[in-house]
C-alpha cells in the first residue's frame, strides 16, 4: 500500500507539469491509466515514463502539441543553431586576438586603415555574435507559437548570415580563423535546415490555420 502512494505521488508530481486547465479534465484519468499499468513492486516513476510525461508538458505549455512535424523539427534545429551559434561565440572568444596578431605577422606593412578595419570588426562580432544566440532562441520561440512573420524574420536572418558568411570568405578568415569559419558554417547549414523545414507543405497549412485564427 505505502509502495501505491508513493508510486502515485510521483506521478501527480509529474503531471503537475502540465498547465491547469488541462489537469482539471484530464489528470484522474491519466493517474488511472499509469497506475494499471504499473509493475506491482513499482515505487517511482520509470525513466521513460517521466521523460514522456515531461516532454508531453513542455510541447503544451508551448503550444506545441498540435503542431506539425515539420514545425517541431524546424525548432529544434533552431535551438541546435543557438548551441552552435554559442560554441561559434566561445571559439570566437578564444581565438579572435590571435587571429588579428596572425594577421599581423602575415602582413608586417598593413596600413593603419586595415587594423583599424579588424579592430572594428572584432568589436561588432563582440555584439552581433550573442544577439544571434538570442534570436535563435527567438525565432525557436515564435515558428513554434504558429506567428507566419517569424519565418519571414528567420528568413531575413538567415540572409544576413549568409551575407556574413561570405564577406568572412572572400577576406581570407578561413586562413585566419578556421575553427570559427567551420563553426559558423554550421550554424549556417542548421538555419539552411530549419528554413526549408518552414516552407514545407504542411507547414504552409499549419501558418494559414494560425493566421485565420487570430
Amino acid at each position: 500500500m505505502n509502495e501505491a502512494i508513493a508510486l502515485e505521488r510521483g506521478y501527480r508530481r509529474l503531471v503537475a507539469c502540465y498547465p491547469r486547465s488541462f489537469r482539471q479534465d484530464n489528470e484522474e484519468e491519466i493517474l488511472t491509466v499509469l497506475m494499471a499499468t504499473a509493475r506491482e513492486d513499482q515505487q517511482r516513476p520509470r525513466i521513460g515514463e517521466s521523460w514522456d510525461l515531461l516532454r508531453g508538458a513542455l510541447r503544451m505549455r508551448m503550444s506545441l502539441s498540435r503542431t506539425p512535424r515539420t514545425i517541431l523539427a524546424a525548432v529544434r534545429l533552431m535551438y541546435a543553431g543557438a548551441v552552435a551559434e554559442l560554441a561559434v561565440l566561445i571559439i570566437f572568444a578564444l581565438t579572435a586576438y590571435s587571429a588579428r596578431a596572425d594577421f599581423v605577422a602575415r602582413n608586417p606593412h598593413a596600413s593603419a586603415a586595415a587594423l583599424s578595419y579588424i579592430n572594428a570588426h572584432i568589436v561588432l562580432d563582440w555584439i552581433s555574435i550573442p544577439v544571434a544566440v538570442v534570436f535563435w532562441v527567438w525565432m525557436a520561440w515564435a515558428n513554434g507559437k504558429g506567428y507566419d512573420w517569424a519565418r519571414l524574420v528567420s528568413v531575413a536572418c538567415f540572409a544576413l548570415n549568409t551575407m556574413a558568411l561570405i564577406i568572412s570568405l572572400s577576406q581570407d578568415a578561413a586562413a585566419y580563423a578556421p575553427a570559427l569559419v567551420i563553426a559558423s558554417a554550421v550554424a549556417w547549414a542548421i538555419g539552411l535546415a530549419a528554413i526549408t523545414l518552414l516552407f514545407c507543405k504542411p507547414s504552409w497549412r499549419y501558418y494559414e490555420q494560425q493566421v485565420a485564427q487570430r
